[in-house]
Parts: structure tokens; sequence; C-alpha cells
């Protein structure tokens, strides 16, 4: 580190694409058994997805999910081109009906196989690396996907009838704590925002770097760095551009309240706090922003 700032490369964490593609060769020989399996899982779980994989057509859809598959570890290490087949790949599924609640399954029944077939050999590290590659996947992939329809109305009677083509905002989660990721996503998206999730301050760069997102919302006590140095180098890497910013703190004070506001932070929040406070606040503070669109173009 120099100056206190990073020296952070563009795309992904190069431990982790080693990680991925290791253990992606451990399986790549027995390609077709993994994707057998792969799907059996997926139907089994979750048989709804039989609707759009009919029995006719599963040899084909085999060969190019394995295809694509190999296609996308063999871009890892060029975060252009990863990015460039993700959004192509997302406005496929788009046009075949995939919505964002049809990558939660996708993303278990891999995760579920490849642990299968590594025998033991997908580690701890490995399986959070292909954990975190599959979320910035369905982050990237998600893009162009307009506002999906949601219930009627959301706990407190307000309409959430959904709008074709409007504008949902996007939102990274960033914490160590998987779940209170997971309760604040499911809390979110039932609001109708879109959010991604990270527990890895690496993973957190990239997501900025390769997606783009309307607000932030991360945790201080974290390994590696806390929520302020990590805003603090996102700005350093986007040369003074970064999306809005919340800090979520169990341990807040008057001193860690001044420095996040100082860094550019646009509100703080104690924990524990109730939901639709924290519901309340990424309101007031996107009806003030224009969003982020991140580096991407840049790339």
């Amino acid at each position: 580190m120099k100056n206190g700032k990073l020296n952070i490369s563009p795309g992904l964490p190069l431990p982790d694409i080693s990680r991925i593609q290791e253990s992606f060769g451990m399986v790549a020989p027995h390609g077709e058994r993994m994707v057998s399996r792969f799907y059996d899982v997926l139907f089994d779980k979750f048989p709804e997805f039989q609707t759009f994989f009919p029995q006719s057509h599963l040899s084909q859809q085999y060969a190019a999910f394995l295809n694509g598959l190999r296609t996308l570890i063999l871009h890892m290490e060029n975060p252009q081109e990863l990015r460039s087949t993700l959004v192509q790949l997302g406005k496929r599924h788009q046009r075949y009906g995939i919505k964002n609640k049809h990558y939660p399954p996708v993303v278990y029944a891999l995760l579920h196989v490849l642990t299968e077939l590594g025998e033991g050999r997908i580690d701890g590290k490995t399986y959070d690396a292909w954990e975190n590659f599959l979320h910035l996947m369905r982050a990237i992939m998600l893009e162009s996907h307009s506002l999906e329809v949601l219930p009627d109305k959301d706990r407190n009677g307000k309409s959430l009838i959904a709008v074709a083509g409007s504008n949902t905002k996007r939102i990274l989660l960033i914490d160590d704590d998987h779940q209170l990721l997971d309760l604040y996503q499911s809390y979110l998206e039932l609001e109708g925002y879109l959010c991604s999730q990270v527990s890895d301050v690496a993973w957190a760069f990239t997501h900025i770097q390769m997606s783009h997102y309307d607000l932030v919302l991360t945790d201080f006590q974290m390994p590696v760095m806390n929520g302020i140095q990590l805003r603090r180098n996102l700005e350093y890497v986007g040369n003074g551009c970064c999306p809005p910013f919340v800090l979520v703190t169990g341990s807040l004070n008057q001193e860690i309240r001044r420095q996040a506001l100082e860094s550019g932070f646009e509100a703080v929040l104690k924990k524990p706090h109730d939901l639709t406070e924290l519901g309340s606040l990424i309101g007031k503070v996107l009806k003030k922003s224009m969003g982020f669109q991140g580096n991407v173009q840049n790339m």
C-alpha cells in the first residue's frame, strides 16, 4: 500500500481466477456428466425450470451450457471480454423469460455439482471464489433487465406495480456477515431494488469496476480494511468517481461518524436497526442522487 492506497488491478482477484480455473480443470474432463448432473439437480430442486428446457432440446442445451461456461472461464483474465460476453448472455436470457428470481437456483445447482464432482478437492476458498464469480455474473447479466413484476403492495401498503422499462435501482451490499447480507437482500428486493452481495473486499472492487450501482451499503468492521478505507480506495481507483455510500456499523461513535461523512458517505446507520429504517434511509439517499455508472465504459 502506497500513501494509504491499494494498488488494485482491474477485473477479478487473481488468486480466485487461479482457484476457479484449476477446479474447473478437474471436472472439465467429465463435462457431459457435470452438465447432466447440473440439470438433474436443478429440475429436482426447482421443477419450474423444466418449462424453459424441453426434453427434446436437452442434449443441445447441455452442449451450449458447457461451451458457455468454458468461454466465461477462458475470459476471466480479460475483464472487458468477460463483461461483454456476460452482457450479451444476459440479454439472451431475458428474451427467454429468465428473471432475477431464476438466478439463485442456478447458482445453487452449479455450486452443488462442482462440490460433488470435486470429490473433496474443492476447499472453502475455492468454493467462495466460485460463489463470488457467479454473483458477479448475475450482476452483469441483469443490467439490461427492466423492473420485474413485484407483489402489488409492500408491507406498508405502498403500490409496487412494475412499470415496463423503468430503471431498477441497483445496490451493492458489502459485509462479512453472510446471514445479514441475505436478510438485507431479501428485504430490499421485496422493496423493488436489485441487489448484489459480497463478503470479500477484493470482490467489492471487482463489482464496482465491472458493473454499475446506484448505491453501496457497507459494513464498517471487516477483514483487510474497514468500510471507510474501502470507499477511499474505490474513489482512488475510480479517479474521484464513486457511487453514493451508506455506512452501517455496530460500533458507531462520533469519530467514526465524522470520518465517514468527511470521506464522502451520504449517511451512517447504527446496528441494530429496523429494516424499515434501512429502507427509508436508502430511499432518501437515492432520491437525491443521480446514480453512478461506474468505470465500465473505460474498461
